[in-house]
C-alpha cells in the first residue's frame, strides 16, 4: 500500500463512519431516547411501549457502536502509518521527496520520464531513489 491509497481508504472509512452514525442517530430517535423531566410527577399510567420494537433498536444501535469503533480504530491505524511513513520520507532530502511524492502521494499518476524531467535527475537515478525509499519503508 501506498500514501495515496492509504489516503483513499482514509477517505472511504470517514464516509462509511458518517454514514453509521446518522443510521445510529436515526434510530435513536426512532426509539425515543429521552431525558426524564423530574419536575413532573405522573403516577398513573404513562405511555404504551411496544417491548420488542425498543429491544430489536437497542440491539441494533449496540450492533452500529461495535461497527463505528471498529472503523475508528482502522482509521487510527491508517493514519499512524501515513505519520510514520511522513516521518521516513523526511530522512531523505528535498529532491528524494519530491520524486516519492510525484511517484506516491499526488493524485496524478506520472511516469519516470515526466518525474525525471521535473527533478532534473535522469530516469535511472529517480529509480534508484524510489527504490531506496521503497527498501526503507519495508524495512
Amino acid at each position: 500500500m501506498n500514501l495515496r491509497e492509504a489516503n483513499f481508504q482514509v477517505e472511504r472509512l470517514s464516509n462509511e463512519l458518517n454514514r453509521l452514525l446518522k443510521d445510529k442517530e436515526v434510530l435513536e430517535a426512532k426509539v425515543g431516547i429521552q431525558s426524564v423531566d423530574p419536575t413532573k410527577l405522573v403516577v398513573d399510567g404513562g405511555k404504551r411501549v411496544d417491548r420488542l420494537v425498543e429491544y430489536v433498536s437497542s440491539k441494533e444501535i449496540k450492533d452500529l457502536d461495535d461497527k463505528i469503533v471498529i472503523i475508528q480504530d482502522k482509521i487510527k491505524n491508517l493514519m499512524d502509518w501515513i505519520d510514520a511513513e511522513l516521518k521516513i520520507l523526511k530522512k531523505y532530502d528535498k529532491v528524494e521527496q519530491l520524486i516519492v511524492y510525484y511517484k506516491e502521494v499526488d493524485s496524478k499518476e506520472y511516469t519516470w520520464a515526466q518525474i525525471s524531467r521535473m527533478v532534473n535527475y535522469s530516469m535511472p537515478h529517480c529509480k534508484r531513489i524510489y527504490g531506496r525509499y521503497k527498501k526503507r519503508r519495508n524495512f
